[in-house]
């Protein structure tokens, strides 16, 4: 593939970004909390391509690695924890805001530079280099850029991971987000050595007795808004203990709301034992659920965001759909349309 960084945002940062990696020797790299198959994709190219540098490297998820996701090359040097301070370079893969990296924020802290990269720019974008651009439709896109600034070969492992992250940031390549751009960098790493179908089976076609209980109690929750443009439903702390399930056992499930017929925002709610509520929350155009999880601390894309609340369930589900009322209102409006 012919790059052509003329009209990417971050262009100007790679060689400070390149420079800053060949002279740092102790390298952290750190995904967010709940992983999908972005950030991990991201986060263990980056580990293969920091060993072959001769860099020592720490690669960090807070939650561990997801079982679907476990067949990724390499998974098996991802920790959930470090005593490990003093960092030359952190890099944050796809985090969107620091507080989502969980208890590894403290490791990342104490490194001497942070570089962020990721495809969510919100107010929360942090670090003294920043390679971000919110039209790629995963971090998987920026970092396949930088590897080539880097001027670092693609091997098979490579490209399963970075393909990981397209495919699963893209709903497989069905979403809004994709462009000529993502289909063509899809394309090489293909050629590279990327397997699309174990990608898919793992991720989309390989789930969990529990993962399939926690559907099913999902939709028993299912509830939406009169006019029918909202839905929502919510998993309790007492049905993942039911059903002996974990967070990761979630994914997809808010997709599932999403595909009631007539609906324009959809939101998932599972409560952590803490009590605290997770929520997922996803639209179709021209609604920004970004702007609603903002509210709540959160962050994400106009399509796809995320954010943490207090419960009770119920009150929490009030104040979604309140807040989301009041955004599609907003977009609704014919003053909210450019002249």
């Amino acid at each position: 593939m012919t790059q052509n960084l003329s009209t990417l945002p971050y262009q100007d940062l790679l060689p400070k970004a390149v420079h800053t990696i060949q002279e740092a020797q102790k390298i952290l790299v750190v995904s967010h909390i709940n992983p999908d198959g972005d950030t991990l994709g991201c986060l263990l190219t980056l580990g293969i391509v920091l060993e072959r540098l001769g860099k020592t490297t720490t690669l960090l998820s807070a939650d561990g690695v997801p079982p679907t996701l476990m067949f990724l090359p390499q998974v098996e040097a991802v920790q959930t924890t470090t005593e490990e301070r003093g960092f030359d370079l952190a890099i944050v893969v796809d985090a969107g805001e620091l507080n989502r990296v969980g208890k590894s924020r403290e490791a990342v802290e104490s490194a001497a530079t942070v570089m962020d990269i990721d495809h969510h720019v919100t107010p929360g974008a942090f670090g003294e280099i920043r390679l971000l651009d919110a039209k790629a439709a995963a971090t998987g896109e920026i970092l396949f850029d930088l590897l080539h600034a880097l001027s670092v070969e693609i091997t098979p492992d490579i490209a399963q991971c970075l393909l990981c992250a397209l495919l699963t940031d893209t709903g497989s390549f069905r979403y809004l987000n994709v462009t000529p751009r993502t289909l063509q960098i899809a394309s090489v790493l293909v050629e590279k050595g990327g397997v699309p179908n174990e990608i898919a089976e793992a991720v989309f076609e390989n789930k969990p007795f529990a993962a399939q209980k926690l559907l099913g109690r999902a939709l028993d929750s299912l509830a939406r808004t009169d006019d029918g443009r909202i839905a929502w439903a919510h998993i309790t702390q007492e049905d993942f203990v039911s059903f002996d399930a974990t967070d990761a056992d979630t994914e997809g499930i808010v997709n599932a709301v999403r595909s009631v017929r007539g609906t324009q925002v959809a939101f998932f709610l599972r409560e952590m034992p803490s009590g605290k509520l997770r929520v997922s929350l996803r639209a179709q155009p021209p609604y920004d659920v970004a702007s609603v999880a903002l509210q709540f601390g959160g962050g994400g894309h106009h399509l796809a965001a995320g954010c943490t609340l207090e419960g009770p369930i119920a009150d929490a589900e009030a104040r979604l759909v309140s807040a989301t009322q009041v955004m599609m209102t907003a977009t609704d409006s014919p003053t909210s349309l450019p002249k």
